[in-house]
């Protein structure tokens, strides 16, 4: 097999890649120093022997409209200032409507005897006319076409992906020209096979296809049989989120438009807006149902009714012709809908619900297979046969593991409803034992009367004390919602909030008793050129490393550590006088300085500065005055060299 000759171009139109999006950014970014240093021929293999080269690197030629250029008209003298060079290995376009001419010439160096395909893998381009030609004769050796447009009796090989013949011995050259349409941004892979090579590639696809298909079927009819039996809605959702993927494994793939729907323009046409906004439709839909929304908390529930509201949308705009603002929103929405189904399971399964851990798993696992196959395109890893399949067999894992949730659903609610009719018959034979007891307290009326007394006053202490129970419960739920009301989300210290309120007490009181209040503010030094350097995530980490350093460092019960907004944090010490606070603001310094923050395999250092006021408050000299002699400070520390603390001037 050859090695890959790819022509990347971004395919924002691709609605269910839009999920990984950021992640497919973020690895180019990363990669563009390595992806530059790449050599600037293109070289295509069969094995390891037997080079077959592409001279002059690749052309390409926008064909205007109206236009209608041939063959013989692109290779006219006059024609050579239109052309554009593109060397290296891979051909970014941005949106891109019209024709693309690409021409490039190779030099075959195999064994003789050896025959050679051009496969375009690639199943939804709308056009595309293969040429083999004489550049110096000025004349068409071979033509064929394919494409979504062209009907399949004349194409060479019955597959979506079309291959083309290049006829040439060893030792000779041949040129190529292209011309490829399609109607919005779109990928032209390009890769050389020796002819055996590829029919047993053919043959190995179809027959992955056909357990992929197989797969995705009986899951499909066997859920919407347990629908039919049980009337479980999250059967009927997760039944259409199956058929959607069906649908939309069919367009990408490519068997859609090639054997299912061949006579339907319009499905050719749109059937990647379309069936990529209605499996996010009916995957969130079924995530609704399956894990209880309405019931949940009430950000993931208005998070959720938002999603199904936007791809609702989005699935009626797809009926319509296709447009770029359409293209953005299904890109940006699957990445929102793929970031949001994580975190709204994750949350889920962090409060206890089972189910949602099969949901987070399922979903991560084809955010992951998508990204191996993103990685592949870009020639980060090696094509092989799973890393080809990845988002194939990413789908298959998921439906099997969503699967197994709702059978484990089915179980719950069985060992559910057995609960209750045990505990129904439970109540029963306590209720005719009770009508026994009161036939027999008829014949004692005196005695079973004071035992009836009885049983009443240890039933009111019972019901008194579960009632206590109740309320030591109501007491402790709120003070732990007053404890999540006053914490920082990220760092887990005390947020703003809380520390203006605190701060304001502790001014007052220091104004009143007379004894002094310490305030120290410290700020994470070049903490911009670690969220540069390293990222976002990073970043995070760091904030929490600090907070926590800082929680840990303060000595006593009453001093308070605050994040004060970004990467600075505030700490109160009541009852402390300026030497003090400067042996804990240096105290904290050290701390820092000594964490061993590791991330990605190396050390990113970490130090704060601090500003420090320490006085006996004023009562007529207002708080934001205090919090400003210690900013002045901490600017002071900064502007001095950071990574030290500074006292306020008196």
């Amino acid at each position: 097999m050859s090695s890959l000759l790819p022509f990347l171009l971004p395919a924002r139109r691709h609605g269910l890649a839009g999920v990984l999006l950021l992640l497919q950014l973020a690895w180019m970014l990363a990669c563009a120093p390595a992806l530059a240093a790449q050599p600037d021929d293109i070289v295509l293999r069969r094995g390891m022997a037997s080079p077959v080269q592409v001279d002059h690197g690749v052309e390409l030629l926008i064909e205007e409209p109206g236009e209608h250029l041939t063959p013989l008209r692109v290779m006219a003298p006059e024609m050579a200032g239109r052309w554009a060079l593109y060397p290296g290995k891979r051909i970014n376009l941005s949106r891109q409507v019209k024709p693309v001419w690409i021409r490039f010439t190779v030099n075959n160096q195999a064994d003789a005897g050896t025959s050679w395909l051009l496969a375009i893998d690639m199943p939804v381009l709308k056009n595309i006319d293969f040429h083999q030609v004489d550049p110096a004769a000025q004349r068409v050796l071979s033509a064929h076409s394919a494409g979504l447009s062209r009907p399949t009796q004349g194409q060479l090989l019955k597959d979506p992906t079309p291959p083309f013949p290049i006829e040439f011995g060893a030792g000779e050259r041949a040129s190529v020209l292209l011309r490829v349409q399609t109607d919005t941004q779109f990928t032209v892979p390009l890769m050389l096979w020796e002819e055996k090579e590829l029919h047993a590639k053919r043959y190995d696809h179809a027959v992955a296809m056909g357990l992929l298909f197989g797969v995705l079927g009986v899951m499909f009819f066997y859920n919407l049989s347990l629908f039919i039996f049980t009337r479980e809605r999250s059967f009927l959702w997760y039944s259409a989120y199956l058929l959607s993927i069906v649908l939309y494994e069919l367009v990408i793939t490519g068997y859609g438009p090639f054997y299912v729907w061949g006579g339907s323009e319009w499905l050719k046409a749109r059937g990647y807006e379309l069936f990529a906004c209605f499996s996010f439709l009916t995957a969130t839909l079924f995530f609704r149902h399956f894990l209880s929304l309405k019931q949940a908390t009430r950000h993931l529930n208005r998070i959720n009714q938002a999603s199904v509201v936007f791809w609702a949308v989005c699935t009626l705009a797809a009926f319509f012709p296709s447009t770029r603002a359409l293209g953005l929103a299904i890109a940006l929405g699957g990445i929102a809908s793929g970031v949001l189904g994580v975190y709204s399971s994750l949350y889920l399964s962090i409060k206890g619900n089972v189910l949602a851990r099969y949901f987070a798993i399922a979903w991560i696992t084809i955010i992951v297979a998508t990204f191996v196959t993103l990685l592949s395109m870009f020639g980060a890893l090696e094509r092989g046969w799973w890393v080809i399949n990845a988002q194939h067999l990413g789908f298959v894992v998921e439906t099997v593991l969503l699967s197994i949730a709702l059978a484990e659903q089915i179980k719950r609610e069985k060992a559910s409803k057995e609960a209750a009719e045990r505990e129904s018959l439970r109540l029963l034979r306590k209720v005719e034992q009770e009508r026994e007891e009161k036939i027999l307290a008829q014949e004692h009326a005196l005695s079973v009367q004071l035992k009836a007394n009885e049983e009443l006053e240890l039933r009111v202490l019972d019901r008194t004390a579960e009632l206590k129970r109740a309320m030591e419960n109501v007491e402790l739920a709120n003070v732990q919602l007053a404890k999540l009301s006053v914490t920082d989300g990220l760092t887990k210290v005390y947020n703003r909030r809380y520390f203006d309120e605190t701060l304001k007490k502790e001014h007052d009181r220091s104004a009143r008793t007379g004894t002094p209040l310490a305030l120290l503010l410290a700020d994470i030094d070049y903490f911009k050129k670690i969220n540069d350097t390293v990222g976002h995530l990073a970043g995070d980490e760091c904030l929490k490393l600090v907070a926590a350093t800082l929680a840990r460092t303060v000595g006593r019960s009453t001093d308070l550590v605050a994040r004060y907004g970004g990467e600075e944090f505030a700490i109160v010490l009541p009852g402390t006088d300026a030497t003090h606070a400067l042996e804990v603001a240096e105290r904290m310094r050290r701390a820092v300085e000594e964490i061993q923050f590791i991330y990605r395999g190396r050390r990113i250092p970490i130090s704060i500065s601090l500003g420090v006021v320490a006085r006996v408050t004023d009562p007529h000299r207002p708080v934001a005055e205090f919090i400003s002699a210690a900013d002045e400070a901490l600017y002071g520390a900064k502007g001095a060299g950071r990574n030290r603390a500074m006292l306020a001037a008196a």
